[in-house]
């Protein structure tokens, strides 16, 4: 089985991030009434890269990369600026007996990830001790250990932060080249986020 590559750029170069929802929306009769739904717990991302002024070595390596990896190879990408989060973000409401949230990233980085409690009616918060939960790393799942005291209270929002990597492909217009002086390039890469190993 071929090795996960995985690509960082130091320093890390523009980046747009555009997230894809999946909605689908289902019609219940002719009456014009219908039923949304997401099929998917969390968003997949597309992104844009903006790298320059690059040497002609690191274009050629770029493009190299391109070619090994187009028509639906994946790899790891460090995610640039949106490879963490820094402050604490909603990732669910307790309820007193759910045990797993979904964070919206995959491919956490199990040391980077802290969680807590915020109660909105108080705004007191209350971090989690590692050993009250567990992480599933590649789905970015939480998982709280059994037991009456380690479940997050109804009503209380739960909160994390984290450090990730987006598993993805190069979009059809995966790599656009230009020259901005003589053995100067600037590229754009397009990358899209995948749910699937291949």
């Amino acid at each position: 089985m071929p090795t996960l590559r995985t690509l960082t750029f130091t320093p890390a170069p523009g980046v747009e991030r555009e997230a894809t929802t999946f909605t689908s929306v289902t019609d219940f009769d002719n009456a014009g009434l219908f039923h949304t739904f997401n099929r998917s717990q969390r968003p997949a991302y597309r992104f844009k890269l903006r790298l320059g002024p690059l040497t002609r070595q690191e274009v050629e390596s770029l493009s190299a990369l391109h070619a090994y990896h187009q028509g639906g190879r994946s790899f790891l990408w460090d995610g640039g600026q949106y490879g963490r989060v820094e402050n604490f973000s909603l990732v669910g409401e307790g309820d007193g007996a759910r045990r797993q949230y979904f964070l919206p990233n995959r491919y956490i980085g199990a040391s980077s990830l802290e969680v807590r409690t915020l109660r909105p009616s108080t705004g007191a918060t209350s971090a989690w001790a590692t050993n009250a939960y567990s992480l599933n790393a590649t789905p970015g799942i939480v998982v709280f250990n059994a037991g009456a005291s380690t479940t997050p209270t109804s009503g209380d929002d739960v909160q994390a932060r984290w450090a990730n990597q987006y598993r993805v492909l190069f979009e059809p217009d995966g790599i656009r080249v230009s020259e901005m002086a003589r053995n100067l390039f600037t590229v754009e890469l397009a990358l899209r986020e995948t749910m699937f190993t291949g």
